[in-house]
């Protein structure tokens, strides 16, 4: 899978390594790790390209790497209940399908924060997603973001 032996697994990143995407050299700064009552892991990266400020979410399922890139999306006040009961979120004229629904928890590993506990609603339209998660706290967050293929990330350089 990996030609490159000095490629790393894309869910083994650390705070300091820098890649390439987009035409960019992102740099994680922050390692986020999210535990599923599915029984599934996935590792969220906090980047910055000097810039900008974005999110990649790597998983490892069925022995492949899926990857969302996203940013912070401002949503203002949002009817969270109607939206989950409609199926379905429009957003900019496009009608986003409600299609997966995660609960679990997330531990920030650079910060060792306490574990929160959260549940994610995530909506497509294509390629294209809207995250919105809702804490235990009952605060949201929401983010817009699309699935890439691994392989787009590139040059992976450690500290």
């Amino acid at each position: 899978m990996f030609e490159n032996k000095k490629q790393h697994p894309l869910n083994k990143l650390k705070v300091g390594f820098s890649f390439n995407l987009f035409k960019h050299t992102w740099t994680i700064i922050e390692v986020g790790e999210y535990s599923w009552d599915t029984g599934n892991m996935s590792v969220e990266y906090t980047i910055e390209n000097g810039s900008q400020r974005a999110y990649l979410e790597v998983e490892f399922y069925r022995g492949e790497f899926e990857v969302i890139y996203s940013e912070d999306l401002a949503l203002g006040t949002i009817d969270l209940d109607e939206i989950i009961e409609d199926n379905f979120f429009n957003f900019e004229g496009k009608d986003y399908k409600l299609e997966e629904t995660y609960s679990g928890s997330y531990r920030n590993m650079t910060t060792f924060t306490s574990t929160e506990t959260l549940t994610s609603y995530q909506f497509y339209y294509k390629n294209d997603c809207i995250t919105i998660e809702k804490w235990s706290d009952g605060s949201i967050e929401s983010f817009f973001g699309k699935e890439i293929k691994p392989k787009k990330i590139t040059n992976i350089n450690t500290l």
